[in-house]
């Protein structure tokens, strides 16, 4: 039997038509959006065209093949088949504060898989409840929990590696029956994508300063659930993260290459062809634009470039694609800790300081523009003839095929994240006019206690000590139950379990190989965003993880050297993208090198040799 269901979303009603598929105790709904705001007697119209569509798709299929194989073809032929039990937009923001997360945990923990990060709290908090809390909500297997020390503004996240691998098979399973679930996921998450773009553009035409308390609170919840959901099941992507000397995924390809008969001196080149991204980062498709808004001004103004005004007055449509790009990456200098919105007057400025850069160089900006095309194109071309020409088994095929999707929502997500700083960012410096709390103090907060601050509910002597508490140092643990937050001398009980070992004395480092080459260089360890501006060009960059805002320190690199990730990671992509050496995956990188020694990076053999 088909039925309307209704949602709403930002005061409006959202109509879907579904009829469900049943077999014993398991169930599954097809669903097709209608329309917003329908009229009744569109309402009915829709409804009558949708059954149609609904009847049709269940008719013969299951008189013929029964519900098991109906089930497999109704996957192929609707995009939007989620379990019923979805009902995504109205997942609770965590509430329920624990009493404790087990110390037995964290000592387990500490010396496995983490990330380090230059964050506030309330950002690491709130992309650790996305990851694991709205995550375990929406989809199972999932994480089961995560934690996280915050000193000095420095972040170290840790989450087991043997829950990682749980999602994971769950994912290699689906590749080895039918990717689309996984493809579903993807689709699903697609449109929570849109309404947090839509949402975002809404908020950047408001004007918080005219809003009550309760109208502010009640768009800061809005924007927060939906950063939630923008992360959640896109957190799945980091189950294809590499955590030691050896990356599962590049382990599993050479074994089905060799299994095929490629002889192994060819079977790396072709894991780099078969791995290679074929699109391109946010941070290098932001570079691109602007390279192509950059060809169109010296087409117009030749050598004589004009002031930002001037081109203002005397190029509309050039200003117009500027506002454009600004429109679309004015967040893209953002990160977990700082917060700066780029105008199309600093995106100008960033064309001419390349036309002057490609001019020193004797180069010319159509050439690069061209190059880039060919190389991505060429990169396209060659990885489809290596697919079509070698008899690779279907399931690798689809692992493939999920990798280039995570790795593609992976920096969607993240983009996400910085979107999200902005607005946090806003929200907070409004709060902080109405409040006894600065924008700074705001920062050390959870989304919990922002409603008790906003309404004068809490004891401000409490909660200001609290706050202070946490700016020392700061513990927190997120489960599928809730979270657990303590500060100070409290939170002394968690970091006396951090894992402190010693490799000053270690004269070789091994790791992944991301992207093949040799270089030598001063090493230049980057903690916080900060360190970027003293990194020189030919310097070996060493991190525990890069992200974007690493970009300009990976294009003056000769090396790049990180603790975590995996083939997909961004240090990976970037790293292939720029053609540098690059090694992953070594896990005591920061550790081990000091800043301004000398190593060798031979990403031939992925091992990273101090000088003796």
């Amino acid at each position: 039997m088909a039925y309307t269901e209704i949602q709403i979303k930002y005061s409006k009603k959202y109509y879907y038509r579904c009829k469900s598929i049943r077999e014993g105790e398991l169930f599954r709904k097809i669903r097709k959006y209608m329309g917003v705001e329908l009229s009744k007697e569109e309402l009915e119209k829709k409804e009558k065209e949708m059954d149609i569509l609904l009847d049709d798709l269940f008719k013969g299929v299951l008189k013929s093949e029964g519900i098991s194989k109906s089930r497999e073809k109704l996957y192929q032929e609707i995009e939007n088949l989620t379990p019923l039990k979805k009902e995504t937009e109205h997942i609770p923001i965590a509430n329920t504060k624990l009493a404790g997360f087990p110390t037995t945990t964290v000592k387990a923990i500490t010396d496995q898989y983490n990330k380090a990060f230059h964050s506030k709290v309330f950002t690491l908090i709130a992309s650790s409840e996305s990851e694991l809390y709205t995550f375990a909500k929406r989809h199972k297997p999932h994480y089961k929990y995560c934690f996280a020390f915050v000193k000095n503004d420095e972040g170290q996240w840790y989450m087991g590696i043997k829950e990682m691998n749980e999602v994971r098979a769950w994912v290699v399973k689906q590749a080895k029956k039918d990717p689309t679930h996984v493809i579903d996921l993807y689709k699903t998450w697609e449109n929570d994508w849109r309404n947090y773009l839509a949402l975002a553009d809404r908020l950047k035409k408001l004007n918080f300063a005219k809003y009550n308390n309760m109208e502010l609170y009640q768009t800061f919840k809005e924007f927060y659930q939906q950063y939630q959901l923008v992360g959640s099941i896109a957190y799945i992507s980091d189950s294809f993260m590499s955590t030691g000397e050896e990356d599962w995924l590049e382990k599993l390809i050479l074994n089905e290459l060799k299994n095929i008969g490629v002889p192994p001196s060819g079977t790396i080149h072709i894991l780099r062809k078969l791995t290679s991204p074929v699109h391109l980062s946010f941070t290098l498709e932001s570079d691109y634009q602007l390279l192509k808004i950059a060809e169109k001004v010296l087409k117009r103004f030749q050598n004589k470039l004009p002031a930002f005004e001037q081109l203002k007055e005397q190029a509309s449509l050039l200003y117009g694609e500027l506002k454009k790009h600004e429109e679309t990456f004015y967040w893209i200098q953002n990160n977990y800790y700082n917060v700066h919105y780029i105008d199309a007057e600093e995106f100008y400025n960033q064309i001419i300081g390349l036309i002057k850069e490609t001019r020193k160089g004797k180069d010319n900006i159509e050439r690069i523009i061209k190059e880039k095309e060919k190389e991505l194109e060429n990169t396209r071309r060659e990885r489809e003839n290596l697919i079509n020409q070698l008899s690779l088994p279907s399931f690798i095929k689809n692992i493939l095929q999920i990798a280039r999707l995570f790795g593609k929502w992976k920096d969607k997500r993240k983009s996400g994240v910085y979107i999200g700083m902005h607005f946090f960012d806003l929200f907070f410096d409004e709060i902080s006019k109405r409040t006894e709390f600065t924008k700074t103090q705001l920062t050390f907060t959870v989304f919990e206690e922002i409603e008790d601050i906003l309404f004068d509910k809490v004891d401000k002597k409490k909660m200001h000590e609290e706050i202070a508490e946490r700016k020392i140092q700061c513990f927190f643990a997120f489960t599928q139950h809730g979270y657990y937050i303590v500060g100070g001398k409290k939170a002394e009980t968690y970091f006396k379990l951090i894992n402190k070992k010693e490799h000053g004395n270690v004269m070789e480092i091994r790791g992944v190989i991301a992207s093949p080459g040799y270089a030598r260089g001063r090493v230049c360890i980057i903690k916080k965003t900060d360190d970027i501006k003293n990194f020189r060009t030919g310097d070996i960059l060493v991190a525990n993880q890069t992200t974007p805002e690493f970009l300009p320190a990976m294009r003056k690199s000769a090396a790049i050297v990180t603790e975590q990730g995996g083939i997909t990671s961004h240090a990976a992509i970037v790293s292939r993208e720029l053609k540098k050496p690059c090694i992953i995956g070594t896990k005591i990188a920061t550790t081990a090198l000091m800043d301004e020694e000398v190593v060798e990076v031979d990403a031939n053999n992925g091992i990273i040799r101090r000088e003796r």
